[in-house]
């Protein structure tokens, strides 16, 4: 499909609007433009729209101001639709994106074993859909997709797609497994790649020879895709 631009700088839309469309949000949390995490989430969003009848949408947290949900609760007594949270910042139009899709791909790299801190702080935000007054438990049943990049298969790779699978249980998301792709909680796809001698190679985009990776987060995606369009048909 072809893309219509950005939108506040913020999102990257590509969309031909229609009835039953299956809407698809990925957010990536990578510092680095253009970089593994980036470049696995626009293949994961192309594998989407091999479904039909999707409309996919990227976001990109790098360079964002996202603070800290403050466990204020004042979505608790005060939220409205238009305004999902207390803070205003650059996450208050990703809130409402979230609100609105049908399928959330969120992609982080591998930070110490776990997520990386922007991405966690995103996630803490959505507490507004938890216990929101406009909307109690305001994400259950959408689908939701883990996708981490790593330097090494098994070096905290499991660890960071569980972290983001445990937000999506909070919210009583659907998260398939797909044992075609051996993904459980996510899938998660190698950026250093080696060569003949063991050494690694200088590539920077190595998740693009990371085959059993990518095949494994394309069969994913496509298995949310199918449990959103069951859900919605």
């Amino acid at each position: 499909m072809p893309r219509t631009g950005a939108v506040h700088g913020l999102i990257d839309t590509k969309v031909e609007a229609g009835l039953n469309m299956t809407k698809v949000l990925g957010i990536h949390s990578s510092p680095i433009k253009n970089g593994n995490t980036a470049w696995l989430l626009e293949y994961a969003l192309r594998e989407a729209e091999k479904a039909g009848e999707v409309i996919t949408e990227a976001v990109a947290l790098a360079g964002l101001t996202i603070a800290d949900c403050r466990h204020c609760n004042w979505c608790m007594a005060k939220q409205t639709p238009e305004k999902l949270c207390s803070i205003t910042d650059d996450a208050s139009p990703i809130l409402e994106k979230i609100r609105d899709c049908d399928v959330l791909i969120l992609a982080s790299p591998v930070y110490f074993s776990r997520l990386s801190g922007t991405m966690a702080c995103l996630i803490d935000r959505t507490r507004c859909f938890t216990f929101g007054k406009n909307g109690h438990l305001a994400l259950k049943d959408k689908v939701g997709v883990a996708l981490a990049v790593g330097w090494c298969r098994n070096l905290g790779m499991e660890t960071t797609l569980a972290s983001i699978h445990g937000a999506f249980l909070v919210h009583e998301m659907l998260a398939p497994s797909c044992h075609a792709a051996g993904a459980l909680y996510g899938a998660g796809v190698v950026s250093g790649q080696r060569d003949e001698t063991f050494a690694y190679k200088r590539d920077k985009l190595g998740v693009k020879d990371d085959r059993e990776g990518l095949r494994s987060a394309g069969l994913l995606v496509l298995e949310a895709i199918r449990t959103a369009k069951g859900r919605t048909i």
